[in-house]
């Protein structure tokens, strides 16, 4: 059960690596060496590929803790290559030994993925680069699990027989979290970017065109240029619509539901910041934030705005 967890795992991780760099690996046709048409490029390009997924500290300490507390968790529900029967030990004194190899590969992780990067300079990994640093990761595992597992009494004789069997375990015993954490950080790396995206394209949408505000029935009552538009406001089954005419705030009711007018314009600068309150994201001079409330000042109103927590989130992305 334990390789057919581990080889389809290391497949995916290959496939990363193959899909997020801008290259082309070459791929061998079924009995052929045939290539697929297009780019190809050296091995040596290849490994001079950027790999940005341990760059930011947040994705490093996620990588961190992924290790860490998934390796612990494996060992001891699944106690990989009858790792429970390698000591004469049960129960709590078990728990400990198994959790202390997920401890040891955290602790090595974090010197070096800091201490180690720090002390070397290295901001940027490549992939070539990358793949050593893995390397030297897990050698450094294999001879920290050796001694550990023979509770740091080992001879050298004693360390070239077992040091083998050492390094393929943890070879396997690596490939679940490496993997599993990169494809995690690459998929929180990948929404992120595809919000940065939905809100550059929220904020660009309407900018030169007429904001349509329909009646509950879908006739159009109002029409005004997004730039125009300040804030909305609930008054029961009405909206009032406040925009500037002028240098003059002025307001327009609409009998229509916030709700309604929230679906509408759901990709448009203008969204929910309150239960009775949208705001236009292009009319925010500044936000006032007061021990646990958050208000808004908009362009030409003397009131502040409330946002309040449930709405937070969706406003925050524009105004951090």
């Amino acid at each position: 059960m334990f390789f057919r967890v581990v080889a389809p795992l290391s497949f995916k991780f290959i496939l990363y690596l193959y899909f997020h760099t801008d290259i082309k690996m070459p791929y061998p046709l079924i009995g052929s060496m045939k290539m697929i048409p297009g780019k190809m490029i050296k091995f040596r390009e290849l490994l001079n590929q950027p790999f940005t997924l341990l760059d930011q500290v947040r994705y490093r300490l996620i990588f961190i803790a992924f290790c860490t507390f998934f390796s612990i968790f494996f060992v001891n529900v699944f106690v990989p290559f009858n790792i429970n029967s390698w000591s004469q030990d049960s129960g709590w004194d078990q728990l400990v030994r198994l959790s202390g190899f997920g401890i040891i590969l955290g602790l090595i992780l974090v010197i070096s993925q800091f201490g180690i990067r720090h002390i070397t300079g290295i901001k940027h990994y490549k992939i070539g680069t990358f793949i050593l640093w893995l390397f030297g990761e897990f050698l450094c595992m294999t001879v920290s699990f050796l001694f550990y597992q023979s509770s740091w009494d080992l001879s050298i004789s004693q360390f070239m027989d077992e040091i083998p069997y050492s390094f393929k375990y943890t070879l396997l015993g690596i490939l679940i979290p490496y993997s599993l954490s990169l494809l995690v950080i690459s998929q929180i790396i990948n929404q992120t970017k595809i919000s940065q995206l939905k809100i550059e394209a929220e904020q660009a949408v309407l900018e030169l065109g007429l904001m349509n505000f329909p009646d509950e029935k879908g006739i159009i009552r109002f029409s005004i240029a997004a730039e125009q538009l300040l804030y909305l406001e609930s008054a029961d089954n009405y909206v009032i619509l406040f925009y500037r005419s002028g240098n003059k705030p002025t307001k327009q009711i609409l009998r229509n539901s916030m709700k309604n007018i929230e679906g509408l314009f759901a990709n448009s600068p203008l969204k929910r910041c309150h239960r009775s309150y949208m705001v236009n994201l292009h009319q925010i001079e500044f936000v006032d934030y007061e021990k646990t409330k958050c208000r808004v000042k908009l362009s030409g109103i003397e009131n502040l705005i409330p946002v309040s927590r449930k709405f937070y989130p969706e406003i925050k992305p524009y105004v951090s």
